[in-house]
């Protein structure tokens, strides 16, 4: 028991020294198809937010391409990259254009009104987040369909919107960098947007923040005293 009690206060003493990492989740689905999920992660003054278009659905045409994720926060963020995460590509009607791990922060904007690809009217030039010039830009960022995010169903490349439009498949993880005050709450007025036309669809439910401890070593102390115990 007294072992088992000092694994506890190992978790205990991860828990509270800043060993943890807030999340919240929220997610957008309907009868037409369209699924997409935007989880938040704040890590000290780090903010990540892993933009998913999880449909399985066809893209018969722009409106089932994710170009943003409308939000509101009580203090400003300050925009570092946006990244394709493992398992997210950069397509077109010939194929794989460019890998995971590619940086997209110059087709990709962010200000007060949240992250997006395209103009939508409240998106510039200006609010780029910046990253490497990629050679299939497809014009000044943001602009349009180039780069939206679309999931894993067939789409309609001979639809003339998206002939030749270069677009994310699977996610963009965006990584922020915040003020000391800033907790996931401040998060409001969440929308998922898609195609070119103003007018966001509000998530399914508005998460909670929770509470994800890193806890691998406490628990691994845990299994060694347990099979301390089980070995006398």
């Amino acid at each position: 028991m007294k072992k088992i009690a000092i694994g506890m206060m190992l978790i205990l003493g991860m828990a509270t020294s800043g060993w943890a990492t807030t999340y919240s989740e929220y997610t957008y689905s309907d009868a037409s198809g369209r699924s997409a999920v935007a989880d938040f992660a704040l890590d000290g003054t780090t903010l990540t937010l892993l933009l998913t278009n999880n449909s399985t659905s066809a893209v018969p045409n722009p409106t089932f391409i994710l170009t943003a994720l409308l939000f509101n926060t009580s203090s400003s963020l300050t925009a570092l990259s946006a990244v394709l995460p493992s398992g997210s590509t950069v397509i077109t009607s010939a194929g794989t254009l460019y890998p995971a791990g590619t940086n997209v922060g110059s087709q990709w904007a962010y200000n007060s009104h949240g992250v997006s690809s395209a103009g939508l009217g409240v998106f510039g030039p200006g609010d780029v987040i910046g990253g490497p010039d990629l050679t299939s830009s497809g014009g000044n960022p943001p602009d349009g369909l180039p780069y939206g995010i679309v999931g894993t169903g067939t789409i309609n490349f001979g639809n003339g919107d998206l002939g030749n439009a270069q677009l994310i498949q699977n996610s963009v993880l965006f990584t922020f960098t915040t003020d000391g005050s800033f907790t996931l709450a401040d998060i409001s007025d969440v929308l998922f947007q898609y195609g070119t036309t103003l007018g966001g669809y509000p998530p399914s439910t508005v998460p909670e923040p929770g509470t994800l401890l890193l806890l691998g070593g406490g628990l691994l102390s845990l299994a060694f005293f347990r099979r301390s115990r089980m070995n006398r």
